[in-house]
């Protein structure tokens, strides 16, 4: 089957001053259809970095990334874009959500950039991420662990092929987690592939495979 996200020989460097560092060293990795991996690894590890090189959001200094396929690395932001609207729903740590819209507006703004309007799809997100009563709340009205929550039906609402995720139930009680992880597995079993940075033990007894990454290395692929 073919992988729906690849990634192979991935680096990344920042430099402050004279000074360099390495926070992605030569990692390859393949999800596939159906699969839900879970990234662990201790704080500065890498694990942001490697999410938004494989979202596009960052281009690696080496390597390449393919989705469903085709080539994202090293190619014009609008076909990043592009391909990042069709096949891939992102959660990231910060910058979730536009200001000035809804939570419901930012949901119905995605999916229209996914070609979709579906209002029951919107209400079934809100319920899952216990966020009904706050749809109408804008992104600085909400608590941090709203605010995630939030990101988190944005970044489902486009129904990708692929879901990258950095922390999805963090700050999230026993109930609402439980909820997230029902519905993430029922994408799966849809056929969809969910690769989600965690300290959660929750989330990570959940998922198919464990990837550990340490000091910018895969230790375990």
């Amino acid at each position: 089957m073919l992988p729906l996200l690849t990634a192979v020989e991935l680096y990344r460097f920042y430099h402050r001053g004279d000074d360099e560092t390495a926070a992605l060293r030569g990692i390859s990795l393949q999800v596939r259809a159906g699969e839900f991996v879970a990234l662990l690894g201790p704080s500065g590890s890498g694990k942001s970095t490697l999410l938004a090189c494989l979202a596009g959001l960052d281009e690696p200094d080496g390597g390449y990334v393919e989705v469903m396929g085709r080539r994202m690395s090293r190619r014009p932001e609008a076909v990043r874009a592009n391909l990042r609207a069709r096949h891939i729903g992102i959660l990231m740590q910060s910058a979730n959500l536009f200001e000035h819209l809804t939570v419901e507006g930012n949901l119905r703004l995605q999916m229209s950039l996914a070609g979709r309007a579906d209002r029951r799809e919107i209400d079934s997100l809100l319920e899952v991420t216990g966020l009904t009563q706050r749809r109408l709340a804008r992104p600085s009205q909400l608590s941090g662990g709203e605010a995630a929550r939030a990101g988190l039906a944005v970044a489902l609402s486009a129904n990708p092929k692929v879901l990258l995720a950095d922390e999805p139930t963090a700050e999230v009680d026993a109930a609402t987690e439980a909820s997230i992880l029902s519905h993430l597995a029922d994408r799966c079993r849809a056929g969809r592939a969910l690769l989600v940075a965690t300290h959660s033990q929750a989330l990570a007894a959940s998922a198919d495979r464990l990837l550990l990454i340490r000091d910018g290395r895969l230790i375990n692929a």
